[in-house]
């Protein structure tokens, strides 16, 4: 890989690569300023013992660099395709082999039926741990979503034969949390993106979850919109775009919705039984535990 020499790390990029960053969730207001001053900002990755790398950081970057794969090609350990390196590598999108052993009609009323009225149990140990990673995950952070949004919940119930709302509430689910934060890509030749020349040989790390809160492309990304995709718009980049994009996004979205109906369907609601605990990764979004319980109203 080139030699990058006359790329300065940003300091208030300097901890996007680590992993304690995450302790308490995104940075999402560091990202926000980061992606309206230096939305292509160089990482040295020495506190990661990884090889320095450009975050890209916007939307149109990131969707740019995802379609045209000619120029940005996956590298071994790309997550939204199932191949996996390193401790704290990204992890699996739902690789082939585990793509065949999950059933496509998931048992999500069974899964639910896991937290019992009034007592609290842990939904990733005690509920999910039976899924693959990045499918908990993206189950832990779609329940989260209804957890931080109770009187959204409360309206989706209502709402819960709109079939169109459900799919698009789904969809906004996987956009607002976004369980794999990025992904890395080696640059191929020479290319310009956000005004910054790359090097063939450089390595950029596509952040989807900061391009999924692009304010630009997405209206006050923080809240939680269930009708957000009603209406024709830009995607998400979740998965990625394009043919390349993540094998596991059907996988995803049916084990997604029928949780989410199933939840709808459930009486009483479900509620934080004690601080969630989130994990520790700077390419994986989830929880350590998210402790829950059923409660009457």
């Amino acid at each position: 890989m080139p030699q990058r020499r006359d790329a300065s790390p940003v300091f208030d990029a300097g901890a996007l690569g680590r992993a304690d960053t995450y302790a308490r969730g995104v940075p999402h207001d560091r990202l926000e300023r980061l992606r309206s001053r230096t939305p292509v900002v160089w990482l040295d990755g020495g506190t990661a013992d990884r090889p320095g790398a450009w975050a890209v950081l916007r939307y149109a970057d990131v969707h740019h660099a995802l379609v045209h794969p000619e120029l940005f090609s996956p590298q071994v350990d790309d997550p939204l395709h199932g191949r996996v390196s390193g401790a704290d590598a990204p992890a699996e999108g739902a690789a082939p082999n585990e793509t065949a052993l999950i059933d496509m009609d998931p048992p999500a009323r069974a899964m639910l039926a896991r937290i019992p009225s009034q007592d609290a149990v842990d939904f990733v140990g005690d509920v999910a741990h039976d899924l693959p990673e990045t499918l908990r995950n993206t189950l832990a952070g779609g329940l989260y979503a209804l957890l931080r949004h109770p009187a959204e919940y409360v309206r989706l119930r209502e709402e819960r034969a709109d079939e169109r709302l459900v799919d698009s509430t789904v969809e906004e689910m996987l956009r607002w949390w976004t369980p794999v934060l990025q992904v890395r890509r080696t640059v191929q030749r020479g290319t310009t993106v956000g005004d910054v020349p790359l090097l063939a040989g450089e390595h950029v790390m596509l952040w989807l979850v900061s391009a999924n809160h692009d304010d630009e492309v997405f209206p006050d990304p923080g809240r939680f919109v269930p009708e957000r995709f009603l209406q024709p718009g830009r995607p998400h980049l979740c998965f990625g775009f394009g043919y390349r994009a993540c094998i596991g996004a059907r996988l995803a979205r049916v084990h997604l919705r029928a949780m989410l109906v199933a939840l709808l369907e459930r009486p009483g609601l479900p509620r934080l039984a004690a601080e969630p605990v989130p994990l520790r990764s700077s390419a994986r979004r989830g929880f350590a535990h998210l402790p829950v319980r059923w409660t009457a109203h």
